[in-house]
């Protein structure tokens, strides 16, 4: 595998933000996670810590708040504060997943050698985490993902991965089932993959959900490079039904209408995205943008380019797509 192939699976995998299951024992932060408020997160995490600056629970909070964005002073800020909960509270498992968290945000920041280097430190952060708490499924997802990503000789290990998944597979066996697509889909058998992962019913598993939408997206564009369109509609439908209030189908279906080159089709389904959940996570504006150019509505196009800009949540890649894009506009 190559360093660029790594690095785009990397990004997928390190890029999304922790699947909102429960992570913290204190519901204030708890809630403050699951709707996706990072700044106001960290802002709590920060009131505790002057009243009890040992809180595990605020070191941790404090630390993930950093990772929704890709401020590398932040991230290194972040990377201590983590560092700085596991030493006090080497027995709590949010502490080591905080951390994974953390060095995984700088991994899509960092050269992709100095990448690399930290990869060790995520897997074992994410295994740390899991055997504290082996009922944390984003732990042992993001482990089985890296096993399954990256090459033998850094760690990586399909025979891992199955045994990550055989030990949920009575007890959590819709968890299991996305866990066997990933590793089908790693194994280029991807008709399997496809019915394990259609098959998936999340329940109220927002972890769960979260890892459904990205496996998605993944078979999703490989389908496509098959120049399997029909196919890839027929699952985006289907994740637009079992999650509709989530952005990611809108969101890929839209993509899906830019690969057929039907931007009038996508603008549409991009603006329905914007409106719902997770649509801050994906780079909405960006495409919606493009789409705006496609069809000669330049002016709103420039708007949703400095939007997209503007957003502490844009990604290094797409950032410098979208001033490329917005400086050729004039």
């Amino acid at each position: 595998m190559s360093l660029r192939m790594l690095g785009a699976g990397l990004a997928l995998l390190l890029c999304s933000q922790f699947a909102h299951a429960v992570v913290f024992k204190e519901p204030q932060l708890q809630q403050l996670l699951e709707a996706e408020k990072f700044d106001a997160l960290e802002q709590a995490a920060q009131q505790r810590l002057t009243q009890a600056p040992d809180d595990s629970q605020a070191l941790a909070a404090k630390a993930i708040a950093a990772t929704a964005g890709y401020d590398a002073r932040q991230l290194d800020a972040a990377a201590k504060t983590a560092q700085q909960c596991v030493e006090r509270a080497p027995r709590e498992a949010v502490c080591h997943l905080a951390l994974a968290r953390v060095l995984g945000q700088q991994v899509l920041i960092e050269s992709k050698f100095k990448a690399l280097s930290l990869l060790p430190k995520v897997r074992a952060s994410l295994s740390t985490a899991l055997e504290l708490d082996p009922e944390l499924f984003e732990a042992r997802s993001k482990l089985a993902q890296i096993y399954l990503l990256i090459p033998e000789f850094l760690g990586g290990s399909v025979a891992k991965a199955r045994e990550l998944e055989a030990a949920i597979r009575s007890k959590q066996p819709e968890q299991a089932r996305l866990l066997r697509s990933l590793i089908q889909a790693r194994q280029d058998k991807w008709d399997e993959a496809e019915r394990e992962l259609m098959a998936v019913r999340v329940g109220n598993d927002a972890a769960l959900a979260e890892d459904v939408r990205n496996a998605y997206g993944e078979l999703g564009r490989h389908w496509i490079k098959d120049k399997q369109f029909d196919r890839v509609k027929r699952m985006y439908v289907q994740l637009q039904k079992d999650q509709p209030k989530q952005a990611a189908a809108y969101y890929y279906l839209a993509r899906l209408a830019q690969e057929l080159e039907q931007p009038a089709e996508a603008i549409p389904l991009f603006e329905q995205a914007s409106g719902l959940a997770g649509a801050e996570g994906l780079p909405i504006d960006h495409r919606l943008a493009d789409a705006l150019v496609a069809v000669g509505q330049i002016e709103p196009a420039k708007q949703a380019y400095r939007r997209y800009l503007a957003s502490k949540r844009a990604e290094p890649g797409h950032l410098k797509d979208a001033r490329k894009s917005l400086a050729a506009l004039g």
